[in-house]
């Protein structure tokens, strides 16, 4: 069972300019001692004029507003509660329900997201539609990201028939921008795949919570992000200990040969990955197969991942941008001096993690998409931060300085690079000119010409300490 929280004073109707009238009067920054004197003194001369009345309309009118601000206390913040039979809306929706606003996963029959009651690519709400003709309309703004995303999740893991409408799948993908941001995102940057929209749809059903794995060894405590292919879990182990399951599954349409070779470098790659020991980068803790599906245990971080952060404080100076960037190198030198080097193969700033003490940390190596990859025949990764010799299946260590050049470009500028772009240039910025070299370098055409990872970091290094004596006289 989830609870999803959702603020109903966002909502439109009488109902909900109710409740915000009476969150307005029980503010204390919002209170007003004049209004509150003015007020006195009417209830005074009204009580020497007519003494009895006065005291039967005030003892009636405090007793409903007694009621009214329980009301509010209850339901203004009342949860969307989510369970495997279904949903229970908040009594406020008793009446859009029919009266029933307990309902089973089946009975919804689509999904629309709207912009004043209309269809619309540019929503500001979304109704749940129900079979019976009755619906839920809830405002984006009465979410948090995290909540609607959850939301969005859970509907679409149980309800494989209803219909969305858009149906451009973009707007499914982007909707959750509209919402309130989060202070915190609770699972560690809940991690999206892409693999969903590229393979399309599969038989691949994910794991309820509470199953359990390895002879009850490890619990799936709750579904982080699906994609078609593949889903990410929040998972718990006999000890107690809080990690993350990443499970992948090859489609049976695959040929033998491709899924063996699939097979062997999934475990190959998952036991060079079990060696990795740095205190910035996830670690893999094991991994295995079940019932032909494949699972990565890795270590849970909390924080948000650098783009949940561009998007909500918005693209960061350069200052800020050197100390991560230096930090990022310095972990691609850990990864890249390795014997046999490890490659990262999907470092995008979904990846990437500002922990609570302000550093960067590595996470979700792309080992399940090269699997994938391999036994598909399908290129599985974000290809606006994707070489073009990696698109051709060619990975090397250049691969990844070129998608952290890309990054970095995001970091500075809020958005994705163009795919395959070898430009790092830009209108509207002047204060970047130090890293925008740097990103052209990192992303140039030839891979040999890119500078290593080591490169990268003993030149920023330099930047830094240049640049400290005029920080500390500033």
């Amino acid at each position: 069972m989830h609870e999803i929280e959702y603020t109903h004073q966002t909502e439109e109707g009488f109902l909900a300019a109710f409740l915000k009238f009476l969150d307005q009067i029980s503010d204390k920054k919002s209170f007003d001692p004049r209004s509150t004197i003015i007020l006195s003194l009417g209830l005074i001369c009204v009580f020497v004029l007519y003494p009895v009345q006065t005291v039967c309309w005030t003892a009636g009118a405090m007793a409903l507003i007694g009621l009214l601000l329980l009301a509010s206390g209850l339901f203004s913040n009342y949860p969307i509660i989510t369970s495997q039979e279904g949903i229970t809306w908040s009594p406020l929706h008793a009446l859009s329900l029919n009266g029933r606003f307990t309902r089973k996963w089946s009975e919804i029959k689509a999904i629309e997201f709207t912009y004043g009651r209309q269809i619309s690519n540019t929503p500001d709400s979304i109704c749940i539609a129900y079979k019976d003709g009755c619906d839920v309309q809830l405002r984006l703004a009465g979410f948090t990201k995290k909540n609607l995303e959850l939301l969005l999740l859970m509907i679409r893991n149980r309800c494989p028939n209803a219909r969305w409408l858009p149906e451009d799948e973009r707007v499914r993908m982007n909707v959750a921008l509209s919402a309130t941001p989060t202070s915190q995102i609770s699972f560690t940057g809940l991690w999206l795949d892409e693999i969903g929209s590229r393979l399309g749809s599969t038989a691949f059903v994910p794991l309820d919570p509470g199953t359990e794995l390895q002879d009850g060894r490890i619990k799936v405590v709750g579904q982080i992000a699906l994609g078609g292919l593949s889903a990410i879990y929040l998972a718990q182990t006999k000890d107690k200990k809080t990690c993350v399951l990443k499970e992948s599954v090859v489609p049976f349409s695959s040929e033998d040969a491709a899924r063996k070779v699939a097979l062997d470098l999934f475990k190959r790659e998952a036991q060079l990955l079990a060696r990795i020991d740095h205190p910035r980068i996830a670690r893999i803790y094991d991994f295995f197969i079940e019932d032909d599906h494949h699972f990565l245990l890795m270590e849970f971080l909390e924080g948000r991942n650098l783009r949940q952060y561009v998007q909500e404080h918005g693209p960061q100076k350069e200052t800020v941008s050197i100390i991560w960037a230096k930090q990022i190198a310095d972990i691609l030198t850990y990864l890249h001096e390795m014997e046999p080097p490890i490659l990262h193969r999907d470092l995008t700033p979904d990846n990437l993690i500002v922990e609570e003490d302000g550093a960067i940390s590595l996470i979700d190596f792309g080992a399940a998409n090269q699997f994938l990859s391999t036994a598909t025949g399908t290129i599985i990764g974000k290809t606006s931060y994707m070489s073009l010799e990696q698109f051709r299946g060619k990975s090397s260590p250049p691969c990844d300085i070129y998608s952290y050049g890309c990054t970095l470009q995001f970091l500075l500028l809020g958005i994705d690079p163009e795919p395959f772009s070898y430009s790092a240039t830009a209108t509207g910025r002047n204060d970047w000119k130090t890293l925008q070299e740097l990103i052209r370098e990192c992303k140039n055409e030839d891979p040999k010409a890119r500078p290593t990872a080591r490169m990268i970091a003993e030149r920023l290094e330099v930047i830094m300490r240049e640049r400290a004596p005029k920080a500390a006289e500033a």
